[in-house]
């Protein structure tokens, strides 16, 4: 089930970082949208949907409230482009 950062379940504190960073390892699939994993598991591209939790796990560690515990800006654009090598890799 997909939410939107709007939805009354983000309001009282919780918010969009807390669902993502929650839902790691076990539930990831959870926070993203059923139909381009339903997309991708068809297409046998399943190294896009492993890419894509890599991402959200940036993601939550550079959305960190507070800034000592975000990750580095330079960490995270090399992890980033090491994703993006490894998507170009595998996709020739």
């Amino acid at each position: 089930m997909g939410r939107r950062p709007t939805s009354e379940a983000f309001r009282a504190g919780f918010t969009l970082h807390d669902y993502v960073e929650m839902s790691f390892p076990e539930r990831v699939m959870e926070v993203m949208d059923p139909h381009l994993i339903q997309q991708l598991e068809a297409d046998g591209r399943d190294h896009i949907l492993e890419s894509i939790i890599s991402v959200l796990r940036i993601g939550v560690m550079c959305s960190s409230q507070s800034p000592r515990d975000r990750m580095e800006m330079g960490d995270a654009v090399n992890q980033l482009h090491s994703i993006r090598n490894l998507l170009l890799r595998l996709d020739q």
